[in-house]
């Protein structure tokens, strides 16, 4: 307790006093144009309505990172990139490519949706994300939606939605070649190259990444290309074509109470995306997208003689909005969708469902103080019914200054074709293990209040309460048998508050600090949920005294988590520190320094899986 009344009391000092600076600079210079930096209420966001929208407009809390805030901290990997939001936790295996788990308030990672331009990428096999999968390379922004989704996006939107924005050719032919290299022989080289000629755009990009990870049997291998093609078919109206090509080999050392030098993984997947948005009309807004995604996945227990399991995921998807806006105060939108979800496994068989679904959205702004969004999908699944999920939030502006904003929504998580079809294994007298074909999906009635506000230009900050409260949890328990089955037995309660400060000091300084208070509750048994830290601390600071160079500095304390549903094993609390350094050495040429765990701290965030100690990477970036 005296080491989180330290921290609270020292972030509070660093606000105050940063509060006094930034004041104190706006009145000796009053000259807010020269910023650097600036806060996001002027930004355009699309992931709230699947529309752009001014990110004022939205009444949902909505985090915005730019390729400009990619490219200057000199990260490596997307979900680092992440970890620096409010309310975001990611847990993960530690070396580079291993499975990592992106919780938002609390909720799973099987119940955060991610999407790339709007393709759903959480496979239908396990429910999570493959980050891994993603480049940061070929990232215009990324947009994360905080809270309940389901009355637009269905499924797995429980505790938000990621969405990623690729990168698109320009007017001007651009090149970007990219090297890094440092820590466990980690080396990283990236490709982008796009242009626009006429009416017709074009986007490539590859990433190769490899490194010998901090443990044996830890080593990753990726290959990664994405390709981007658009046409005009006038100015209101354009087609694109996205395709990709993903393949990697990692090593599987697992816990360290039982290390395995064997076990391997290679992972093939596909996708192709064609998209339609355009207008026939003043005030409309069109959107159809049709996508496939193939997701193989291999596990390697021995080569001499092979021992492997194999399990491929196929999905076929069409989605449509349409939107059209009256008298400039209100929005309707009405869409459709409809998805095949496929798997072929070595162990559990083929199996396949799929779902049809419709749902609407209106929203109304009021004297151009407040706005007002209502909505409701209808879920139809071949393999267990229908589900709704209706939403209703607003948000209400005093002097442009504050922001009021509050929400309630149903939403809910399919099962995966693990829960349902994971194949029988007879353990004998030691029992066994298989899916339920019987599982409903879960649950949750989600509400939040917040107030936001923005001062000068140059500050914001928000604060926001959430509860959600989860049924039919799906939870994977022991029978009096000794066999292991998923069932709906839980029920559980999340309740939280989310506080988030920004501040643009000066032109050339700009701080960010979070804190968010997480109780995550078993109500069946009154024990917390695993892995969610109580108190999430997080701080970030940017320096850029020229626009020829950036230094930041980030820092995240978590509290201690359980890691079992009985609460008697815990990962004590931790406090890591980052830094990153971008310097440029010409206008088309910039150095990248990252320094991680810069106090080498020895901790987990999946118990038995131990973290990478201090690493240091650097390269150069050149663009043409």
């Amino acid at each position: 307790m005296k080491k989180l009344g330290c921290i609270a009391g020292f972030l509070c000092f660093m606000v105050s006093g940063l509060i006094n600076i930034a004041l104190a600079e706006v009145t000796e210079e009053g000259d807010l144009e020269r910023r650097r930096y600036s806060t996001d209420l002027e930004k355009i966001v699309v992931t709230a309505s699947k529309i752009e929208q001014m990110y004022k407009a939205s009444t949902q809390n909505i985090s915005i990172i730019s390729k400009e805030d990619i490219e200057s901290s000199g990260i490596t990997e997307i979900t680092e990139i992440l970890d620096l939001l409010p309310s975001v936790d990611i847990l993960e295996h530690g070396s580079t490519g291993s499975s990592r788990a992106v919780h938002t308030r609390g909720a799973s990672s099987g119940q955060v949706l991610t999407l790339i331009d709007s393709r759903i990428v959480n496979t239908p096999r396990d429910g999570v994300t493959d980050f891994n999968q993603i480049p940061l390379s070929n990232i215009e922004r990324i947009e994360v939606l905080r809270g309940p989704a389901s009355s637009i996006y269905g499924a797995n939107a429980v505790g938000g939605v990621i969405n990623i924005i690729t990168k698109t050719g320009k007017e001007k032919m651009h090149t970007e070649l990219k090297n890094k290299f440092g820590s466990f022989n980690t080396k990283l080289s990236s490709l982008n190259h796009g242009s626009k000629i006429k009416d017709i755009d074009y986007m490539v990009n590859y990433e190769y990444l490899a490194s010998h990870g901090h443990r044996d049997n830890a080593d990753y291998l990726s290959h990664n290309v994405n390709t981007k093609f658009g046409y005009e078919l006038n100015t209101d109206n354009r087609v694109s074509v996205s395709s990709g090509y993903y393949n990697s080999e990692v090593g599987s050392p697992g816990l360290l109470s039982n290390i395995d030098l064997d076990d391997r993984q290679e992972a093939f997947k596909k996708y192709i995306d064609l998209t339609y948005n355009g207008k026939f009309a003043e005030g409309q807004d069109i959107f159809l997208k049709l996508y496939h995604n193939s997701d193989r996945l291999e596990f390697i227990e021995t080569f001499e003689p092979v021992d492997k399991d194999t399990h491929h995921s196929k999905t076929y998807a069409m989605d449509t909005q349409f939107s059209q806006t009256f008298f400039d105060i209100f929005r309707t939108a009405i869409g459709l969708s409809y998805h095949e979800n496929r798997l072929n496994s070595s162990t559990s068989n083929k199996h396949k469902y799929n779902f049809k679904a419709a749902y609407f959205e209106s929203e109304l702004d009021l004297f151009d103080t407040s706005s007002l969004k209502f909505g409701a999908r209808w879920d139809d699944y071949s393999n267990f019914g229908d589900r709704i999920s209706p939403s209703a939030s607003f948000n209400l502006w005093l002097f442009d200054k504050l922001k009021f904003h509050a929400l309630a929504a149903r939403s809910f998580r399919a099962p995966t074709f693990n829960d349902l079809y994971w194949p029988t294994e007879d353990w004998g007298i030691w029992g066994g293990v298989e899916g339920n074909q019987n599982l409903s999906p879960e649950k949750a009635e989600s509400y939040e209040v917040g107030i936001s506000g923005y001062f000068l230009d140059m500050f914001k900050t928000d604060l926001t309460f959430f509860r959600t409260n989860f049924d039919d949890l799906i939870e994977w328990s022991e029978d009096n048998s000794s066999w292991w089955r998923p069932e709906n037995v839980s029920s559980a309660k999340i309740t939280g508050l989310e506080f988030e400060t920004e501040f643009v000091l000066k032109e050339h300084l700009k701080a960010n600090l979070s804190y968010t208070y997480i109780e995550t509750k078993n109500k069946n048994t009154d024990k917390w949920l695993i892995y969610r830290p109580r108190h999430l601390y997080k701080s970030r600071l940017i320096y850029s005294p020229t626009p020829r160079y950036e230094f930041s500095v980030n820092g995240i304390y978590k509290t201690k988590r359980y890691t079992n549903p009985a609460n008697t094993s815990v990962l004590e609390h931790h406090f890591v520190i980052d830094t990153q350094f971008s310097y440029k050495l010409t206008d088309y040429a910039t150095v990248l320094l990252e320094a991680k765990n810069i106090l080498d701290r020895h901790y987990q965030e999946e118990r038995d899986y131990p973290m990478p100690g201090r690493a240091v990477y650097g390269g150069i970036t050149v663009s043409f």
